[in-house]
């Protein structure tokens, strides 16, 4: 049926396109003072041609048709459209207008269909570069703690690497993308590795909250979370950066490519250093356990230290897109990423991850209201055991094949998006029985409809259905509704079922925890898959630079996958299909920002997550979160300055631990709160350098505090430099 309705849509509205002539059209970018903007966007609508503005604002861009519309961007500034013509197109002038609110900002997420930020159905949250640059983070979980109220980093002791939560909800229910494809492999427990992203490459992140589950992957219960990489964005780029940080070590970067008419290309190379370190655990921390009989007994707390270990890591990318029409474009990009782990006090190996990528993608605008792409990705990723005295083992691989056709386009009132999507994943696991190996596909087609009823409402309805081979055919619907009564005020409202299969480790692990025999982790392949609703509103108001939201929430799991002693009398434990979960939630957000160049930002997030376990809230998520910003940009002397205060702070929390007995025990969580003061210039040359003080109050985490935080050692100093050899050298 879907694949009827596809061919049908095509055949009645594609219309033929024929490459004419070459057409030269140039121009200039210049700001409200008509200074150049070097590095602006310059895209023709309805087509695969864009291109990038030098140091001194020009660009040219060769064409097959006469007369296009040319979309002109900036970051910061306000998006135009140009019309060009036959006397124009050889002496074009734009003058782009500074922006007081980033909802102007273009995004993909929710609909793979780029839109205005305020005009996306589906709750979404920009990360933008202006917000990188303000935060300047050492990694990928730091940016992300200091933008997103609700979320934490804990620090799994066994991988030494880190776990999320977000709104309440772990790693398994999050989905994170890489140019918009899934990533694979496992640091922590069902997370991610968070250690392959490196900042200096990311270009912005898009955050879409809730399941959305209709266009990317139902597993997504929790929210997307889709990190844009950077493309090359004038006609020659070169960039080189450096960052010494002290206690986190330092980061080294080097980009170079072009963006012409019809060929982009851009390099990536990257090296980042850190050294172990040790959190102590503080003295008298009290841990009080209650008996059956209903007695009490507290004893100070005796944790054990924690390391968090160093690392080195490799990254190198490469991009590559060529257009060979107007409307037919190619891109592919291939990656790898290499991080050797200090070794563990006591034993004789360390450990590398290592992860190769390859993708592909063809994109065919058939008009200027419907287009088609296919994209295929490899990714694979390896952990492997490297001995002091030589030789490697290889204890973990997971390589995974996606394929995806996706069509997307108007008729009327209606956007439509449609596709089908198959995945082949394979997994080996030294948890497996004899480190062995299992392997699944899962397929998947969905459809998504967006019609704009009137000029105030817009109806969002969306179905998805998913087939593999233990669980057969599973269909997840979504609805959404925005209605913008009056210009100013934006109102939303979210139903969406989420469906997360059981993981190959789930169905099938074995492991014999620690290796000595004290008890066993099972697999279970009689698990059924995880069910969720989730139903969300918000309110939004954008006026002149103010732009505040509040956002509700609340899932219900069904079959919630989690582990459970095993009643065979031994210690053993054993993934099992829980009892019902829930979780609720709301978020308010506020961004001010004055035309004299000061940016104000804040949100607050409260999660009630409740993990029940014989009566008790066992839940890790700390409920009240606050992250805080204050940005002010100056030029003076020809040189642009900029200081900016961040941080986050996060509330109490007890939390429950269940023993076998029937006793239990409660740790109680301090109050955190962690700033940085960053301070910046930027020289006309090209050239950046900055200086920041990490943890500016001294904040002193404590070992047992890695359950809810990657726990830091103290206040740190930072300094950077950034070289735009494009703009030293006006290129």
């Amino acid at each position: 049926m879907l694949s009827a309705l596809l061919m049908l849509t095509l055949s009645v509205s594609a219309e033929p396109t024929v490459d004419g002539p070459s057409v030269t059209i140039r121009g200039t970018v210049v700001d409200e003072n008509g200074a150049p903007l070097p590095a602006a966007s310059v895209v023709v609508e309805g087509t695969t041609i864009g291109t990038g503005t030098t140091s001194d604002g020009h660009f040219t861009l060769q064409l097959r048709h006469s007369n296009p519309v040319l979309r002109i961007s900036f970051m910061g500034y306000q998006t135009q459209r140009y019309k060009v013509t036959d006397k124009t197109q050889n002496d074009i002038k734009v003058r782009l207008t500074p922006s007081n609110n980033q909802l102007n900002a273009v995004v993909v997420t929710g609909s793979r269909i780029e839109r205005p930020l305020k005009d996306v159905p589906v709750v979404t949250r920009i990360i933008s570069a202006r917000d990188i640059e303000r935060i300047n983070p050492v990694d990928l979980t730091q940016l992300l703690q200091y933008e997103l109220p609700g979320l934490q980093f804990g620090y799994n002791s066994m991988s030494q690497t880190e776990e999320i939560s977000y709104q309440g909800m772990g790693g398994e229910y999050v989905v994170f993308l890489l140019d918009g494809e899934r990533i694979s492999g496992e640091g922590a427990d069902h997370n991610i590795d968070f250690s392959r992203f490196n900042i200096n490459d990311i270009e912005r992140i898009e955050v879409v909250r809730g399941a959305a589950s209709t266009l990317y992957d139902s597993n997504a219960l929790g929210g997307v979370v889709n990190i844009i990489t950077k493309n090359a964005n004038r006609p020659v780029m070169a960039n080189v950066s450096a960052r010494y940080a002290g206690i986190n070590g330092q980061n080294y970067s080097l980009q170079a490519g072009t963006r012409q008419s019809r060929l982009s290309t851009l390099t990536s190379v990257g090296y980042r250093q850190r050294d172990s370190y040790v959190i102590e655990e503080e003295k008298g921390k009290k841990m009080t356990t209650v008996n059956p009989d209903g007695s009490q007994e507290t004893e100070q707390y005796t944790g054990i230290p924690t390391t968090i270990h160093g690392y080195e890591i490799w990254n190198v990318s490469q991009k590559i897109g060529y257009s060979f029409t107007d409307h037919l474009k190619a891109e592919v990009k291939a990656g790898y990423y290499h991080n050797q782990q200090a070794h563990r006090l006591g034993e004789t190996y360390h450990r590398i991850f290592k992860d190769y990528t390859l993708s592909g993608r063809l994109n065919w605008i058939m008009n200027k209201n419907h287009q088609l792409n296919f994209v295929y990705q490899f990714d694979r990723y390896d952990k492997n055991q490297d001995t002091i005295r030589g030789g490697t083992g290889n204890i973990y691989s997971n390589r995974m094949h996606v394929g995806r056709l996706n069509y997307s386009g108007h008729i009327g009132k209606h956007q439509l998006s449609a596709g089908v999507e198959y995945t082949h994943e394979y997994l080996h696991h030294y948890f497996m029985p004899d480190s062995g190996s299992a392997s699944r596909y899962q397929a998947a087609a969905f459809l998504q409809e967006e019609w704009q009823l009137t000029d105030e409402l817009t109806i969002v309805a969306g179905l998805r259905a998913d087939i593999e081979k233990l669980y057969h055919f599973h269909l997840t619907p979504k609805l959404t509704l925005m209605y913008r009564p009056w210009k100013r005020f934006t109102f939303r409202a979210n139903y969406a079922e989420g469906y997360r299969s059981p993981s190959l480790k789930e169905l099938y692990q074995e492991y014999d925890m620690g290796g000595l025999g004290m008890f066993t982790l099972w697999g279970n392949p009689n698990l059924r898959p995880e069910k969720s609703r989730q139903y969300s509103a918000s309110i939004e108001y954008n006026h002149n630079g103010l732009n505040t939201s509040v956002s509700v929430y609340h899932n219900r799991f069904r079959d919630k996958i989690s582990y459970a002693g095993m009643d065979n009398g031994t210690r053993d434990m054993q993934y099992i299909n829980a009892d019902k979960a829930r979780t609720m939630g709301v978020e308010i957000m506020a961004r001010y920002r004055w035309a004299a160049g000061v940016d104000l930002m804040g949100s607050y997030a409260y999660v009630n997550d409740y993990e029940e376990t014989n009566g008790l809230n066992t839940s890790y998520v700390r409920p009240h979160s606050l992250t805080f910003g204050a940005c002010y940009r100056k030029t003076l002397f020809n040189v642009d300055w900029t200081a900016a205060l961040n941080g986050q702070w996060t509330s109490r929390l007890r939390t429950n631990t269940i023993n076998r007995d029937g006793s239990y025990y409660y740790v109680t969580y301090d109050p955190r709160t962690m700033c940085n003061l960053n301070l910046s210039a930027r020289f006309l040359r090209g050239i950046t350098a900055g200086f920041m003080i990490e943890n500016l109050f001294n904040y002193q985490d404590k070992s047992s505090d890695r359950a809810v935080q990657v726990p830091q050692k103290g206040q740190n100093y930072v300094a950077t430099l950034q070289l735009n050899l494009a703009d030293i050298f006006k290129w």
